[in-house]
């Protein structure tokens, strides 16, 4: 790809139409729609809103963690720019709502790229677009243990060195501060686990695993002590998809642990912020 938008574009980051004309100098009237491609860039830009004001064309689209369901235009005249978008060097970029005024003077969250898997029908083709990984998302622990022995990441010779490290190495533990401070809220400050409220050793974990800024959305985390978040990072114990209740492995069952088994995970009070069933599918596959 030559002139891509994403490298000027925050995932995460809540941007209005008005906000993206300014930042790439548009002046195109067709940034109203859905699928449009900026000037001088090798981008298409997404915009999903699902659940449509009455005035508007009722297109289907839907964004289910990894997943984008959505519908091209009616006459099909975009798209190619979906369809070929690999063959012909184009990002595709999705800004993303669940309804108009979701956001602040009606504007999207970016989601960042995604990729073609599928389509089916016409007049509109129904697509299937999946978020791009990025890579050095899947970090092998081993790999990075070495790593950190091959940078002297603890050096008791300095005591000032040590503390930053150790400071730096809680903080990053906890999670990114934005993720940590939703999941706090979401949480009302209790382990979601064990109900610790001892605010210093709760840290923000990924149920799905971190893949950049679009996976810090409270569906995707659980507020979980320190302890807790460490034996569910090493898969010893899960949580069950369909009705949140928590298993562990036989190594934690002569543990302190063992009264964890059967326990029901404690959810927030709004139902958009309870843990995804889809994600905790994955993470249950993938131990």
């Amino acid at each position: 790809m030559g002139n891509v938008s994403s490298e000027r574009l925050e995932p995460g980051a809540i941007y209005t139409r008005k906000d993206l004309r300014q930042l790439f100098d548009v002046n195109d009237a067709t940034l109203n729609n859905g699928i449009f491609r900026p000037k001088g860039y090798d981008s298409v830009w997404l915009f999903v809103t699902e659940r449509k004001t009455s005035d508007r064309t009722q297109y289907v689209d839907a964004l289910t963690d990894d997943t984008l369901g959505m519908e091209g235009q009616l006459k099909g005249r975009t798209d190619h720019l979906i369809l070929e978008h690999r063959k012909r060097g184009l990002e595709l970029l999705v800004f993303h709502r669940r309804e108009k005024y979701e956001y602040s003077d009606a504007g999207f969250r970016y989601e960042g790229a995604f990729v073609y898997e599928s389509h089916s029908g016409s007049g509109p083709t129904s697509f299937v677009l999946r978020r791009e990984r990025t890579k050095g998302n899947d970090l092998d622990p081993k790999e990075i243990e070495r790593k950190l022995d091959a940078q002297d990441a603890f050096n008791p010779t300095d005591i000032r060195d040590a503390r930053e490290r150790s400071l730096a190495s809680i903080v990053l533990r906890r999670g990114q501060a934005r993720f940590r401070k939703l999941l706090l809220h979401a949480y009302q400050g209790r382990c979601a686990i064990t109900g610790c409220e001892l605010e210093p050793i709760l840290e923000a974990a990924h149920i799905h695993p971190y893949q950049g800024d679009q996976t810090d959305v409270v569906s995707n985390g659980l507020l979980l002590r320190a302890d807790i978040h460490t034996l569910f990072d090493l898969g010893l114990f899960w949580i069950e998809p369909t009705n949140l209740s928590i298993r562990i492995s036989d190594r934690l069952k002569c543990s302190e642990y063992a009264s964890l088994e059967g326990k029901l995970l404690t959810r927030p009070e709004r139902e958009s912020d309870h843990p995804s069933q889809a994600a905790l599918e994955f993470r249950l596959k993938s131990k």
